[in-house]
């Protein structure tokens, strides 16, 4: 059962859409006051339900650990030596054409970096990445302007959206105390208050300048100066009178609470649909909140793809077999369905961040980490530079593995830097009553003050999720410490199971997807919490079939061929573009009775040496055994115009295919681990 987003999906009475229709003019047109909240303790996000911790105070250990070091080895540290735009020093130089793009995609790095360096200590990369936030920094205008001079034009389109990324790194190293040389904590906060306060610019004019108001807010709590919270409510005011334009995000109320499918840029969707939630979290306005739940449905109820990430070739689009993501939506979604999480403290925003980030992330960027798509797909039967079968860029290169894929519009060889850092910061947060929330599961260690007296607590996950069911927590303290601990029970698991030292123990309520044990815990106490996985099947146009387990998307994996290209400025021989062609049969639809699927399918579970444990998607340690039947005709698409150019086709009509008498065993893998692969099969008789 799909769990519920804070909204019915049913449609709204008349009334109460009249009444928020009114209500979001009172907010669009400023016209008082919203709805009537508790008094706002100034400067701090005092209706979160839950809050992030610093980054570095949640240490990754396992196979995340390796899956991050393994990113700051390659292009986490080496995309600047590899590929333009990232070859130049950001804002010390002008960048080619003087247009916003170029800083775009260099601050997704910078911030993705900075978080890197900061989740993995890792002091070298963040000198690294740190020469442009020293620079910057040091180079602010007069008013406190940060940024290039020739786009400080306050009228100007995306001109303030780089900002938003950039800043966003500036406030993960000032969260973290992190040492960086000439900058501290207190100087990065009182440079961000200075550059928005004195700024010109509109932030809710057209495009993403609205996207601000998280960095607006973020310096708002830490300086406690409430002309930023003024700065930032008066920037969702003015945005909402353009909201109605795709261009702008498809955010006007009329659409949102009518639950229309988006007609917008996902990107600048994802960016923005969150804004009114951070605005909840420091107001308590519930208006806010209604917004962003009602905008977020939207994306579920319409757009969703099996590995966890919305169709949005650029734009939203439809769930059919051949409809794929931008890598850039994998990194702004889950971040911004991290937002939802502490507004709403609802388990199903951490359910979709640790979907995506355990199947459309590793299954969009190849495992050594060295490459990746720009555009992903559920089934992707070839990746070469003239392949790409989305409407944008038809027969284009953004389906290749390349490290910086889409030359021009590089966003993505920057965002995908963001996606695990970020997972790694978010696994643990804190909760009310002075508690801690494990919110994302892998091993880790964390460490954070909790209780009445903030006393100093460390706590050792350890477990080999999202491939086995257990996970066990070690509480580390220097003598007993009362406070509350919340564990995530997912969506998909209907039985968890709780054992305290060993001995089994009733399992609390689970409210809005968490149990809660408020108790004192003893040095060396250990939670242990099992979430029994099973499987199932999920259905899709086009007589589609997709088979999950727990919180993995299963895919037959497709023998690739691969070949390699040197295209200057954009590759080296290192790091080249890379094309895969099809090596082995894919050509299979699943014979599969749904009422029979625990005796059909078999789950198969190997030993691995500690090394391959710590590379999960290069040596699954679980895979899937089915049965299908290979289709006739169901054959890679041609040009008609260009035989020598393929493209991945769409299911077969079964009804009117030679389906093989004979019923073979293939074997299914988890999606990350695969490159070309089928996840949604055409459904065959058993």
């Amino acid at each position: 059962m799909e769990p519920t987003l804070g909204l019915p999906k049913t449609e709204l009475s008349r009334r109460e859409f009249v009444r928020l229709a009114l209500m979001s003019s009172a907010l669009m047109m400023g016209t008082g006051t919203l709805l009537e909240s508790e008094e706002t303790q100034p400067g701090v996000a005092s209706h979160a339900a839950f809050r992030s911790l610093a980054p570095g105070a949640v240490r990754p250990e396992g196979w995340l650990r390796s899956y991050l070091e393994k990113q700051a080895a390659q292009l986490g540290s080496k995309l600047p030596d590899v590929s333009w735009p990232f070859t130049r020093e950001y804002w010390a130089e002008e960048q080619e054409g003087e247009s916003w793009w170029p800083w775009e995609q260099n601050a997704y790095w910078i911030d993705g970096a900075t978080r890197l360096a900061l989740v993995l200590g890792d002091q070298a990369l963040l000198e690294k990445v740190g020469r442009r936030i020293q620079y910057t920094l040091s180079h602010a205008d007069d008013d406190g302007y940060l940024g290039p001079e020739f786009f400080k034009d306050p009228t100007g389109d995306f001109h303030r959206w780089p900002q938003t990324l950039f800043f966003r790194g500036l406030g993960a190293l000032s969260d973290s105390q992190g040492k960086l040389s000439g900058v501290t904590s207190a100087q990065i906060v009182e440079a961000v208050r200075k550059h928005y306060l004195g700024d010109k610019a509109s932030y809710g004019a057209p495009q993403r300048n609205v996207t601000n108001i998280e960095d607006i807010l973020w310096c708002y709590e830490r300086s406690g100066d409430a002309r930023l919270l003024t700065l930032a409510e008066d920037a969702w005011r003015s945005y909402m009178k353009i909201a109605a334009d795709p261009d702008h995000g498809d955010l006007s109320e009329l659409r949102v609470y009518a639950n229309t499918p988006i007609n917008a840029h996902g990107v600048t969707y994802a960016e923005t649909v969150k804004q009114p939630a951070i605005l909840y979290m420091y107001t308590g306005k519930e208006e806010y909140l209604k917004f962003a739940l009602a905008g977020q449905r939207r994306i579920f109820d319409h757009h969703m793809l099996i590995d966890g990430i919305p169709s949005t070739s650029e734009w939203f689009r439809t769930i059919t077999s051949l409809d794929s993501h931008e890598t850039c939506d994998i990194a702004d979604h889950t971040w911004s369905w991290g937002y939802m999480l502490q507004a709403t403290g609802d388990g199903v925003w951490a359910d979709r961040v640790e979907r995506a980030c355990f199947n459309a992330a590793p299954g969009a960027i190849k495992n050594d980490w060295k490459s990746l798509q720009y555009f992903s797909c559920p089934n992707q039967f070839l990746a070469t530079l003239d392949s790409d079968h989305n409407v944008m860029e038809h027969g284009g290169h953004m389906m290749a593995y390349q490290p910086n894929p889409g030359e021009r519009t590089a966003c993505c060889g920057g965002n995908v830097h963001r996606i695990f850092p970020n997972y790694a910061i978010r696994m643990w947060m804190k909760s009310k009553e002075d508690g801690l929330a494990a919110v994302l599961y892998g091993a880790s260690k964390v460490s954070a003050t909790v209780g009445a007296n903030n006393e100093k607590v460390e706590i050792v996950q350890t477990t080999n999720y999202p491939f086995d069911e257990q996970i066990q927590f070690k509480i580390n303290a220097s003598g007993a410490v009362r406070f509350p601990l919340s564990l995530r029970i997912p969506g998909w698991c209907t039985v968890p199971k709780l054992a305290l030292n060993g001995n089994a123990i009733s399992m609390p309520r689970v409210e809005r997807g968490f149990v809660v044990l408020s108790r004192s815990f003893k040095p060396g106490d250990i939670v242990t919490l099992t979430l029994p996985m099973k499987l199932k099947v999920t259905e899709w146009p086009e007589n589609g079939m997709g088979i999950e387990r727990g919180p993995i998307v299963y895919a037959m994996p497709i023998k690739e061929k691969w070949t390699s290209k040197v295209e200057r400025k954009y590759t080296t021989p290192e790091f080249p573009s890379l094309e895969a062609t099809p090596a082995s049969a894919w050509n299979y639809g699943l014979a599969l009775d749904k009422a029979k699927l625990e005796s059909a399918i078999e789950v198969k579970k190997r030993t691995v040496t500690a090394e391959e444990a710590l590379d999960p998607w290069g040596n699954p340690p679980i895979s899937l055994t089915a049965p299908a039947r290979k289709i006739e005709g169901w054959e890679l698409e041609t040009n008609p115009d260009n035989t020598a150019q393929k493209f991945t086709p769409c299911l077969p009509d079964v009804s009117i295919s030679k389906v093989s008498e004979t019923v073979e065993k293939i074997t299914l893998q988890p999606y990350g681990s695969t490159q070309l692969r089928v996840t949604i099969f055409p459904v065959v008789k058993s």
